[in-house]
């Protein structure tokens, strides 16, 4: 993900355990996550967040534009990211 610091999109990942830090920073660790992961119940309950992890593409105007419950794989989170790229 870092080839993409630069572009305008955010990806988060939201965790609706409330995890404390220690376990959030284990959970990405496993999970090879690379990007920012929010431990929240209440932003999980504010974005609909269905289960965990729930990932977010928000366009540089704070717009949602995709959203995966559970991990997708690469490839959906790739054309998603190159489709929001490619609008701007």
């Amino acid at each position: 993900m870092k080839q993409l610091a630069e572009k305008p999109f955010a990806l988060l990942g939201v965790h609706g355990f409330d995890y404390a830090p220690e376990k959030l920073r284990e959970v990405m660790a496993k999970e090879k996550l690379d990007w920012r992961s929010l431990s929240s119940r209440a932003l999980a309950t504010k974005w609909s967040a269905r289960g965990t992890p729930t990932y977010y593409v928000i366009d540089p105007d704070g717009v949602i534009r995709f959203k995966w419950v559970g991990y997708p794989g690469a490839k959906p989170i790739d054309t998603a990211l190159k489709d929001l790229i490619q609008t701007r």
